[in-house]
C-alpha cells in the first residue's frame, strides 16, 4: 500500500498537493492514504490521523516535511502561532520518528522524501541515507539539491493539476498573489510588483505559515497602501479563486509550478521571474508515468 505521511494536513499548497496525489494514486488503482495531524484533508482523500499510521511489510511511505523538521525552527514560532501548533507538531515528529523510522533502510518496505516546501535542500537531521530516493515538486528545488544527487538517487515531478475550465479574459486590474505566507515565496516583492504595474487592488491567497514574517514584512505594505491590499487566507476552490482576480503575480522562479499551469488553464495573466516552461504543459498522465516509474509499481 502507498501511505502518505505529512507533518501537517492543515490548509495549505503542500497539503493541497498531497491531496491530489492521493486521489491520483487512488483513482488509478493504486491503493494510498493520506496521514496527518490536522483534521482538512480528512473529507478531500483516503486519509487517517498520524496516530492511525502504522507499517507494514511492502508498503511505500511517501514522507513530507516530518523528516525535514529543525527543532530550533519550532521553538522560535511566532507567539501569535506556537501555543497551539508546537505541541502538536512536536507530538507529531516524536511519534513518527520513535515508532515508525528506523535509522537504516529496509528491504521490506520503500521509504521516499518528498520536497514539496521551496527551501531547497532536505534538512540533514532527516538522516537522508534512510530514503530509497527524494522527490522535487519542481527542476528548481531539484537543481538546488543537486549535491543529493550525487550520494542519493532524486527525481522531479510536478504537482497534479486541478480540473479547471478556462475563465474569460478579465479587464479589471485585479492581482493574486498566491502561496504559503513564509519568507520563502517572498510575498512582499510580488505586492511590490503588482502595485508597480498599476494594479488596483492585490489579493493574497496562502496559508498563515509564518506569522512573524507576514507581520515583519507584508503588514508594513498594506499600511503603506492602504486599502490596497487584502488577505484570503488559503482558498481550495481554484475555479472561484482564479475567476475573482485577472493577473497573478510570484517573486520566485519555479519552473513547473502549479500556480503557473493554473494560470494557463484558467486564461490568467501570470507574471514572474522566467516564468515560461515547456514543461509546465505536463498532463495528469505523463507526470502519474514518472511516479509510476520511480516507485516501480
Amino acid at each position: 500500500m502507498i501511505k502518505l505521511v505529512s507533518g501537517y494536513s492543515y490548509p495549505s499548497e503542500s497539503t493541497l498537493a498531497l491531496v491530489n496525489l492521493c486521489n491520483q494514486f487512488n483513482s488509478r488503482g493504486y491503493a494510498c492514504t493520506l496521514y496527518g495531524p490536522d483534521a482538512w484533508h480528512a473529507d478531500k482523500c483516503k486519509s487517517g490521523k498520524l496516530s492511525e499510521f502504522s507499517l507494514e511489510t511492502g508498503d511505500i511511505i511517501i514522507v513530507n516535511n516530518v523528516a525535514g523538521w529543525h527543532i530550533g525552527n519550532l521553538m522560535n514560532l511566532s507567539p501569535l502561532a506556537k501555543k497551539n501548533r508546537r505541541k502538536q507538531l512536536l507530538r507529531s515528529l516524536q511519534i513518527f520518528f520513535i515508532k515508525f523510522l528506523p535509522s537504516i533502510k529496509s528491504s521490506n518496505y520503500k521509504l521516499i522524501l518528498t520536497c514539496q516546501e521551496n527551501k531547497g535542500t532536505p534538512s540533514l537531521l532527516a538522516r537522508i541515507s534512510r530514503f530509497n530516493k527524494i522527490h522535487f515538486a519542481g527542476r528548481a528545488n531539484s537543481a538546488i539539491g543537486r549535491c543529493f544527487r550525487i550520494a542519493y538517487p532524486t527525481f522531479a515531478a510536478p504537482n497534479f493539476l486541478n480540473d479547471l475550465n478556462i475563465i474569460e479574459r478579465r479587464s479589471t486590474k485585479i492581482a493574486a498573489v498566491i502561496g504559503d505566507i513564509e519568507k520563502e515565496n517572498k510575498i512582499e516583492m510580488a505586492i511590490e510588483q503588482a502595485l508597480m504595474d498599476d494594479m488596483e487592488t492585490v489579493i493574497i491567497f496562502g496559508a498563515m505559515k509564518d506569522p512573524e514574517y507576514y507581520y515583519e514584512k507584508i503588514v508594513p505594505i498594506t499600511k503603506k497602501y492602504s486599502g490596497k491590499i487584502k488577505y484570503a487566507g488559503f482558498v481550495d476552490d481554484r475555479q472561484k479563486m482564479y475567476a475573482s482576480v485577472s493577473h497573478v503575480y510570484s517573486a520566485v522562479k519555479k519552473p513547473c509550478g502549479l500556480v503557473c499551469q493554473e494560470c494557463a488553464m484558467t486564461n490568467t495573466m501570470f507574471h514572474a521571474p522566467d516564468s515560461s516552461d515547456d514543461d509546465c504543459r505536463m498532463t495528469n498522465d505523463q507526470i502519474f508515468e514518472i511516479w509510476k516509474h520511480e516507485l516501480a509499481i
